[in-house]
């Protein structure tokens, strides 16, 4: 209300205040402010726009499946804050790097920690946002991990961490923070998971061209697979994911496919071929799998993220080559988080890029 009455008070101001006969600079005075005043009250009342739509996949206006959060490339994003002695300290040393180097695995844990594998720094960052922890696992003088590849979890507050380079598997005990060999009996470690149904660890020997599954103790029980083509054979397997009904899934990258066994490593089923079109696979690597039961592979050398059906059916890919949101540099690790969110490592752009899976309306409101 004060913005009407003084531009009413400014065009209609008497003779008196401001006389015409002072010239034209006093009314270029007037007219100005008045314009100014004018423009401050079309603003003051414009409505604002809507908000940018949300990057989504498939694109606008089919129904969005995949939407995209957020980039993490150091612990501040991950909404972690120092406390002031931290800060304090870093403000007279000066503070470490602490982006990340070159992520590969990912593992977020039941109670919302983050674990990355960063192969370039040698380390294994834990990023805790509720408790506002930020530690560096494995650092040392020299580095400990020569290559740490991917990260898993049991249900002891126990991480299980990859040396591909160094030819062993590492266990953290969170509570702890202590840092133990687990086994060093494989030829090249890369992928891990564990399954819940029968309390086993399942780690691709990239070079042996197998899965072998280890018990808590890192007592070998079996080995899955060998070399070659045919169905459950491997051409230098890679990356693992363990679903909630003890389904393991393969990531058979050579062989171009993903493979998917039992807890007892029965083959079941496997889908995929080499080529560059939706369902194809150049590289594929990370894999994962959301509530719904839909297969999410990074295929690092198209620089996007393929979506498959649980039949192994082709749905979308989302991404693009680039480093802006939702766009790639050679993906690797995939992982699904309890609440659907989507965590990719972007490996050569330096961050995880956060998505969310988005249930059809139809599904929505029902029970999983």
């Amino acid at each position: 209300m004060s913005i009407f009455i003084l531009y009413y008070r400014v065009i209609s101001d008497s003779p008196t205040r401001c006389p015409v006969n002072t010239g034209n600079r006093t009314n270029r005075c007037r007219n100005l402010l008045a314009s100014a005043l004018l423009a401050l009250l079309l603003t003051a009342c414009a409505t604002p726009g809507p908000p940018p739509a949300p990057l989504q996949w498939p694109p606008s206006p089919a129904e969005a499946q995949v939407t995209w959060n957020q980039e993490i490339r150091d612990y501040r994003d991950a909404g972690i804050r120092k406390g002031f002695w931290r800060r304090l300290a870093d403000f007279v040393v000066g503070e470490s790097d602490l982006r990340l180097g070159r992520p590969y695995g990912i593992f977020v844990d039941n109670r919302g920690r983050l674990f990355i594998a960063d192969n370039a720094n040698g380390i294994v960052h834990f990023m805790d946002s509720q408790s506002m922890k930020y530690l560096l696992i494995g650092t040392g003088e020299p580095p400990l991990f020569k290559s740490p590849i991917a990260i898993t979890g049991d249900d002891n507050e126990n991480i299980y961490i990859t040396d591909s380079a160094g030819a062993m598997v590492y266990r953290y005990d969170v509570k702890g923070n202590v840092l133990t060999t687990f086994t060093g009996s494989l030829e090249r470690p890369t992928g891990i998971a564990f399954n819940r149904n029968n309390r086993l660890l399942y780690v691709t020997d990239t070079t042996a061209h197998q899965v072998v599954v280890l018990d808590l103790n890192g007592k070998e029980r079996f080995r899955i697979g060998s070399h070659g083509a045919a169905p459950g054979q491997f051409n230098h397997p890679t990356d693992l994911f363990i679903d909630n009904a003890g389904t393991l899934y393969v990531t058979d990258p050579l062989n171009a496919r993903i493979q998917l066994f039992s807890s007892a490593g029965v083959f079941q089923k496997a889908f995929g071929q080499p080529g560059d079109t939706g369902g194809e696979f150049v590289k594929p690597k990370g894999v994962a799998v959301d509530s719904g039961g839909n297969i999410y592979i990074a295929d690092s050398l198209r620089d996007a993220v393929q979506v498959f059906d649980p039949a192994g059916r082709y749905r979308f890919a989302f991404g693009a080559t680039g480093d802006g949101p939702g766009q790639f540099w050679m993906p690797s690790g995939v992982f699904i988080d309890r609440s659907d969110r989507i965590y990719v490592a972007d490996t050569y752009n330096r961050r995880i890029q956060v998505f969310s899976h988005v249930r059809p309306t139809a599904l929505q409101g029902k029970d999983r």
